[in-house]
Order: structure tokens, then C-alpha cells, then sequence
């Protein structure tokens, strides 16, 4: 009879064991779908909205990363205690730690940082579960991206290092008006003076490319570009006289730059009625002076649409979706850039008299046509509309 109980009692541990652990998984796979990570309204409100604009939303090929997919190990054991781990995302959601969007963006820094530590700690691991360099194809990708992937490899760079911002916005503190360095505003303008002799008072630049626009450029991009004209790696032959260290020394061009930075060049002037322009206190000197300060680049020739596809395949990825630049990367904008200037540095681009990002894109830029150049010119030229 003790024997009969005894293998009953086993057979019972066995079927509660299954029916527990079978329970325990079908809870973690629960948790581990799209539509659980955004039942909440904080996730659905903020990174869900942004998530939805992205490729791993949607695509061509109809693959989709949700958000378990890069946010959650593949493997038994790093899973479990990823789930361990997500307790604190429970506590946090009691707390109300960032039920509104203030404070969600008042904690996105710190979020994204904990996020680009775990994966650069896991070499990207769960970016690798889809993207393997050991079986990409590079002479299927795009001309820039499979240069700089080879590179990665050489080097034993990780994902992270240079993807940041592919699903979710950046940081506000690392976006191009956000976080600029102190400057004196006084020697600001006094530099200015001279700046303003061939880039206009506002850093507006010449529609004929002679000049670029300088205004809410990247501080660390015109730093480095500065660097370039002092050691006559970027040759300018306007920029010599005031391209050293005893005209601009390091802090005036810490000054200079934060301040051209600073500078926001709105793309339109505001609207008003007319029975604002009709009254007798309307102040057109004021008017002509906004006018002054906005920037809207004309119309370039060329297939905007075709532009717009294969500025998406070659560019997006560093100078932005939109052309906005990339603060990380110190990455200048392109959108709101004069078209005849873009052109103008591609063409020193192919010649070999400007290096790009690297000696070899010579190369690359060689094999754009001239059709495609002005095509993405022309996409680049309606962004600002």
C-alpha cells in the first residue's frame, strides 16, 4: 500500500511539476508579446507612438521586431532574469514614475543610457538574434552602410555603438538644440562680427553655396570642421586668415560654436491676417526682420520621390530620417542646408579635395550619377516646406 501511495505521490510531484512549469512559461510568454509591453499607457503613450514610425514596426519585407524581440534575451536563463529584473518596472509603474509625459522625458536619458550600457555589456545580443555580420551580405547593402559594417568588424564595434535612436527618439539632451555648452553671449557677437561678413548676421548663409548656413548646426560638427581649417586637412582658402590658433583659439571656438548653434532659423515667417497688415500699428520694420531670420531652401530639380528613397537607403541612417543630423554622431544637418552648398562639397566630395567621413567614400560618392545627387537634393529641398 506505501508502495502504491509512493508512486501516486510521484506521479503527482510530476504532473504538479509540469503543470507549474508549463504555467510558469505560458505567464513569460504572456509578458513577452507586443501588446502586453503596451497595455500600459505609459509605454503606449511615449515609446509605442514612436516605435510605429519606425522600420522594425514596418517595412518592405513584413518582418517585424516588437518590442520583446529587442528588449528581451532569446535564451532560457538571461530571459528569466530579464523578467527578474522587470519587477522594477513594476514597482516604477505603481510609483507613477513616469505616468506623464513630463516625466518620462525627464527620465529618458537615464533609460536610455541603462538600455545602451545592457547591450553594449551583451554585444548587441539581442540585435544579433535578426543582424550577424558573419552572414551579411555587404555588396547587397548600401554603398556607405557596407563600408562602415566592415569596418565594425575589423574593429569588434557592436550594434550599439552607432544604432542608437532606431526605434526610439533620442534623448532630448542629445538632440540638436538641446544641452549646448555655456557661452558668453557678449564674445559671442563679437566673434559673430566676423563670421557675419560672409555667413550673414544670422548665419543664414548664401543661396548661391558660396557660404553654408552655420545656424542650429552641431557645435562638436563645426568644432571639428574648424580643426580641420586650422590644420589644413579641409582646405578654404576665405577660411585661412582666421583659421588658427592665435585668431581663434580653442576657447573662442568653443564660444562661436555653442553660439551658432543657439541660433534657430525657422523655415517660414508667422502668418498674419489681413487686417493685422491693413492696421496702423502694424510694424512692418519688424516684419521685414523676421523675414530675415528664416530660411526656407527652394524647390532643386530633380525626382524628389526617387531622392527620397535612396536618401533613406544611403543617408538616413547617420544624417537623420529627415535630414536633421545626428548630435551623437556629430552628424550635420542636411535639411535646411543650401542646395548649391551640398552640391557644391559632394562635387569636393568626389574630386578628392574634401574628405567625407572616410578617404575611401571618394570612391563611393564616384558612383553616385549626377541624377541621383540632384534627386536627393530635390527630396532634401522639400523637408523644410
Amino acid at each position: 500500500m506505501s508502495k502504491k501511495r509512493s508512486i501516486w505521490s510521484a506521479l503527482g510531484l510530476i504532473v504538479l511539476g509540469v503543470v507549474l512549469w508549463g504555467g510558469f512559461n505560458t505567464v513569460m510568454e504572456a509578458t513577452n508579446t507586443l501588446s502586453f509591453c503596451i497595455s500600459c499607457h505609459e509605454m503606449h503613450d511615449n515609446v509605442y507612438q514612436e516605435y510605429k514610425t519606425s522600420v522594425h514596426f514596418s517595412n518592405p519585407s513584413g518582418v517585424q521586431a516588437a518590442c520583446p524581440d529587442c528588449h528581451v534575451p532569446k535564451e532560457w536563463i538571461p530571459k528569466v532574469i530579464r523578467k527578474i529584473q522587470a519587477s522594477n518596472e513594476v514597482y516604477h509603474w505603481l510609483k507613477g514614475t513616469i505616468d506623464t509625459r513630463e516625466k518620462f522625458e525627464a527620465r529618458r536619458p537615464q533609460l536610455a543610457e541603462h538600455v545602451w550600457k545592457v547591450m553594449k555589456a551583451t554585444d548587441s545580443r539581442e540585435c544579433r538574434n535578426c543582424h550577424n555580420f558573419s552572414v551579411m551580405d555587404l555588396k547587397g547593402q548600401a554603398r556607405f552602410a557596407a563600408r562602415i559594417h566592415k569596418d565594425a568588424m575589423d574593429e569588434g564595434k557592436t550594434c550599439i555603438d552607432c544604432h542608437k535612436g532606431i526605434a526610439h527618439h533620442l534623448p532630448q539632451t542629445l538632440t540638436a538644440k538641446a544641452g549646448l555648452p555655456d557661452f558668453d553671449p557678449e564674445d559671442a557677437e563679437d566673434i559673430m562680427e566676423i563670421c557675419a561678413a560672409c555667413h550673414g548676421v544670422y548665419a543664414q548663409g548664401t543661396p548661391d553655396g558660396e557660404y553654408p548656413r552655420l545656424a542650429g548646426m552641431n557645435p562638436a560638427y563645426l568644432a571639428r570642421q574648424l580643426e580641420h581649417f586650422k590644420n589644413r586637412k579641409r582646405i578654404n582658402i576665405p577660411m585661412i586668415p582666421f583659421a588658427n590658433d592665435r585668431e581663434l583659439p580653442a576657447k573662442d571656438v568653443a564660444t562661436i560654436t555653442a553660439y551658432l548653434a543657439s541660433i534657430d532659423l525657422p523655415a517660414h515667417i508667422s502668418v498674419i491676417g489681413e487686417d493685422a497688415a491693413n492696421k496702423k500699428d502694424f510694424d512692418a520694420l519688424g516684419r521685414l526682420e523676421e523675414s530675415k531670420k528664416s530660411l526656407n531652401i527652394p524647390h532643386f530639380p530633380g525626382n524628389a520621390r526617387a531622392g527620397g528613397r535612396l536618401y533613406r537607403k544611403e543617408c538616413a541612417t547617420c544624417h537623420g530620417k529627415k535630414g536633421e543630423g545626428n548630435r551623437v554622431l556629430s552628424v550635420p544637418l542636411l535639411t535646411g542646408q543650401h542646395s548649391k552648398y551640398l552640391l557644391q562639397q559632394i562635387d569636393r566630395f568626389r574630386k578628392g579635395k574634401r574628405v567625407h567621413d572616410d578617404p575611401r567614400d571618394q570612391q563611393i560618392f564616384q558612383q553616385f550619377s549626377d541624377a541621383e545627387i540632384s534627386d536627393i537634393l530635390a527630396w532634401l529641398s522639400y523637408q523644410d516646406d
